[in-house]
């Protein structure tokens, strides 16, 4: 038997060296790890800031674009305001005529009681030439009504809607248009209830939209033998103005409401009175519709929302 006796250098050195081989070879793993795990964070990272930069430029254009559109939106309301006072200038002017028609008459009423009152006061009788006088007065009173109804169909409107009789605004629509009605002769009938019709509105641009409506029912009916316009105002679910002329109808109804459409000849129209109104209709609630009658002529109906009991007594 040999007994063998040695250190625990070696060996020791041995184990030291595997330990040591381990380590380094999980420190090796330990930072491939960690340079995968940061590569990966920071092509999310990248992946992050370009889409961010992707978001921050779609919404720039977005913002871009709401901008303009809103832009847009106020250069196309401007232009229909513009548009629309251009179409009651244009309804004055055409009127113009008659208008100054309708003072003369006053006019040299007032002359004529003038001179007689003079000659009255010459020959001491004051109480019959202050007769006179009341009669001149009540001559002015009828020249002030028309001019301030001009006044009124020239101003752009008011802002704020405010409770509209559509019967009072009827009666003033129509003696805008009465001197033109007077010189044609057209039979106009009347339809009206008993009670107001009272509709949430601008009652300068509601009063345009009648006028429209009444003059496009006389040019209708221009060349027949008896012109006569319907004018009906019913009050149910909704406050409805009907017109209908016993023209020749209309042709393309499709197109009757576009702008600049018109069947008129040259000069006499440029299209934009039916589609300004109807813009007009549409503003306040409601709609302007047309037909053709079932025996001739056509038929426009303005419906509007009515305006509530108890809100007219809250006001």
């Amino acid at each position: 038997r040999m007994a063998s006796f040695t250190t625990y250098a070696s060996v020791r050195d041995q184990v030291n060296a595997v330990l040591a081989l381990e380590i380094m070879g999980f420190a090796i793993l330990l930072a491939g790890a960690f340079y995968l795990l940061n590569r990966k964070t920071a092509v999310r990272m990248a992946l992050f800031q370009r889409e961010s930069a992707e978001l921050r430029d779609l919404n720039a254009r977005l913002q871009r674009e709401i901008a303009e559109r809103e832009r847009m939106q106020q250069t196309l309301a401007v232009a229909e305001q513009s548009l629309a006072q251009s179409s009651k200038l244009a309804v004055l002017g055409e009127m113009s005529a008659a208008v100054s028609h309708e003072l003369n008459q006053p006019l040299a009423a007032m002359k004529t009681y003038l001179a007689g009152a003079r000659l009255l006061l010459q020959r001491n009788r004051p109480d019959e030439a202050l007769t006179a006088f009341h009669r001149i007065d009540g001559l002015i009173e009828r020249m002030g009504a028309i001019t301030r109804q001009l006044k009124s169909y020239a101003s752009k409107g008011a802002e704020q809607l405010a409770p509209v009789d559509l019967a009072e605004a009827l009666t003033s629509a129509l003696s805008m248009m009465e001197p033109q009605l007077r010189e044609r002769q057209v039979r106009i009938n009347r339809v009206l209830p008993e009670g107001p019709v009272t509709v949430m509105g601008d009652r300068v641009r509601i009063e345009q939209v009648m006028v429209n409506l009444i003059r496009n029912a006389f040019d209708a009916v221009k060349s027949v033998a008896s012109p006569e316009i319907d004018i009906i105002l019913a009050r149910g679910e909704t406050a409805v103005l009907t017109v209908r002329d016993n023209g020749d109808g209309i042709e393309d109804l499709d197109a009757l409401f576009e702008p600049f459409y018109t069947t008129k000849q040259p000069g006499e129209g440029v299209g934009l009175g039916l589609a300004i109104s109807s813009g007009i209709v549409t503003d306040l609630g409601g709609r302007l519709t047309a037909r053709n009658a079932t025996g001739g002529g056509a038929v426009f109906e303005m419906q509007l929302p009515v305006l509530a009991e108890e809100t007219r007594a809250a006001e």
